[in-house]
């Protein structure tokens, strides 16, 4: 489904043969771009229309990576289901979960033991969450987010107008960046040396153009200096590198 694409989405819908919709908040293999305003909002309405349930994906988005605990509430949305996971566990014991409204969650009083999980039951892992999810809802986090976001943004924006014909788009919600170059497969070039640079980061795998850039949200203000400065010498590098590969083709 193409993303921000809100026709295509109601004709999907249209048949009433949809249980649900299952969307990240920034798509991150898509190499984060940005819902157009209004267009989750319009989505959410439809999957109401056509009785589909909204399923958010706040794998990459939620835990205050945004500056509010999870990236779908900027909108003003409540999912039917949210899932999230991979953070959650603080790093320290693998964990996701499954949040439901109560609507959504009615079949588990029905038949909740059909649909056990062979890794449920994580003990140490809702530990390590909840003092995660605690630690995310800080207020003082919340600051650090803002403040990490604003310098990041700052900082970025006077590299690319270094090389304003390389490093052509930044897409931003908060620490979740998305940073696209003009080469097909440029966010390649700079990952393998930011890589080299010890910053890590990744290319988007359906939009090789673009890298997944998502500093952590505790950053200390040296740290994030450091890494900004590193990662303009690793995209000044993968410039000169495709710079001479012209030149010698």
């Amino acid at each position: 489904m193409p993303f921000n694409d809100l026709e295509a989405m109601e004709d999907a819908l249209r048949g009433r043969d949809v249980a649900a919709v299952i969307m990240e908040t920034i798509p991150a293999t898509y190499g984060f771009p940005l819902p157009n305003p209004g267009y989750l909002e319009a989505v959410k309405l439809l999957c109401e229309k056509y009785d589909a349930l909204y399923i958010a994906d706040e794998v990459q988005t939620g835990l205050m990576r945004t500056g509010e605990l999870w990236g779908i509430t900027k909108h003003g949305i409540t999912p039917d289901i949210l899932v999230t996971g991979k953070g959650i566990s603080g790093g320290l014991y693998p964990i996701a979960a499954v949040l439901a409204t109560e609507k959504a969650a009615g079949w588990l009083n029905e038949d909740g033991f059909g649909h056990i999980s062979t890794f449920g039951g994580a003990e140490l892992g809702c530990i390590a969450a909840l003092k995660t999810l605690e630690i995310c809802s800080r207020e003082e986090t919340r600051s650090m987010v803002h403040y990490i976001a604003d310098y990041v943004g700052m900082r970025l924006a006077e590299v690319q107008a270094t090389y304003p014909d390389w490093f052509i788009g930044i897409r931003q919600n908060g620490v979740i960046l998305g940073l696209e170059f003009a080469h097909p497969q440029g966010a390649k070039y700079v990952m393998r040396h930011l890589y080299e640079n010890g910053v890590w980061a990744i290319f988007s795998t359906l939009d090789p153009r673009v890298l997944q850039y998502k500093p952590g949200i505790l950053l200390k203000p040296e740290v994030a200096e450091e890494m900004l400065d590193r990662t303009e010498l690793a995209i000044g590098k993968a410039y000169a590198e495709i710079r001479n590969e012209r030149r010698s083709a």
